[in-house]
């Protein structure tokens, strides 16, 4: 069962760094994605759209920030302890031959 759990946790570890990646690193889709938004948070907010725009990538960075730290958070622990466990394996089985 904790095998289970760390293979559940290591794939959504996975996804949430695969859309961090995604959303830290520039795309041509910027290009539309950063003013419609900005022009949604100027209608909602009643704010200039260049600060919309400005306020969109700011929540659009931190939300690939977020997702990045929350990969680390849930992967990091299972991959770490799998790595222990097969280093110290090497380890014993080195020093048998």
């Amino acid at each position: 069962m904790k095998d289970e759990n760390d293979f559940k946790k290591v794939a959504f570890s996975a996804i949430l760094f695969s859309t961090s990646m995604y959303i830290l690193l520039p795309t041509p889709d910027e290009l539309a994605i950063h003013p419609i938004l900005g022009m949604f948070l100027s209608y909602a907010f009643h704010i200039p759209f260049v600060y919309g725009v400005l306020i969109s990538m700011i929540l659009y960075r931190s939300l690939g920030g977020l997702c990045l730290l929350g990969a680390l958070l849930i992967g990091v622990k299972p991959i770490y302890v799998k790595f222990k466990e097969k280093c110290a394996e090497k380890r014993n089985t080195a020093f048998i031959m």
